[in-house]
């Protein structure tokens, strides 16, 4: 199991998309003792992005176009203050990819526990996005292993698992995956690959 790392916030900026009011002050002030910067926006979200490590918007009264960015596509972890559990606005709020919420009124405990899970979160379904644009890509890329394979046995008199070994094995010198590789070989370089082959194989024999 890998060791889940507790960040360090001193020097974090975070963004806060809601009225000043008492719930606000409460929050930037124990957001100021762990260290953060923090910026406090309201009705729209007028400061930079580029810079910031998190947003805590009002989960009660934002609405649809917000936010700069696609649905779902925020590029920091976002945190919903919630004084409302009418499912229109829970059902909104979720629309959104939050990391994680707070209930109103906000307490001076627990900020530091929502901060964690809040970019806990956000990393694990970052990587998992990730990993599953991966694996979309390769199985696009499939039908060029399935050529480049096809291609081997003719030319090579091979049969399949010896072909794709040597797909594989080329495509590991080349340190890219089997599918980036097949994806980018052309007749030139499949007979590249088949010369290659035929003078290993008189190498082995001599």
């Amino acid at each position: 199991m890998n060791r889940i790392r507790i960040p360090n916030f001193r020097g974090w900026r975070i963004l806060i998309l809601h009225q000043k009011d008492d719930n606000i002050i409460r929050l930037s002030r124990q957001l100021d003792r762990l260290g953060i910067e923090v910026s406090v926006n309201w009705p729209v979200l007028e400061s930079s992005v580029a810079d910031a490590q998190m947003i805590f918007f009002d989960g009660d009264k934002t609405c649809d176009g917000i936010f700069p960015w696609a649905t779902r596509e925020s590029p920091v972890p976002l945190v919903a203050l919630m004084g409302s559990e009418a499912p229109g606005r829970l059902e909104w709020v979720l629309q959104q990819g939050i990391s994680a919420h707070m209930l109103k009124p906000i307490q001076s405990s627990g900020i530091f526990t929502t901060l964690f899970l809040a970019q806990s979160n956000f990393d694990t379904r970052k990587q998992m996005q990730e990993n599953i644009d991966s694996l979309s890509d390769r199985i696009t890329k499939r039908p060029f292993v399935l050529r480049a394979t096809l291609q081997l046995m003719k030319f090579c008199n091979l049969e399949e698992e010896a072909a794709f070994s040597v797909l594989r094995s080329a495509s590991m010198n080349c340190q890219k995956t089997i599918e980036d590789f097949s994806a980018g070989l052309d007749d030139d370089a499949i007979a590249q690959l088949v010369c290659a082959f035929e003078k290993q194989k008189h190498t082995k024999v001599g």
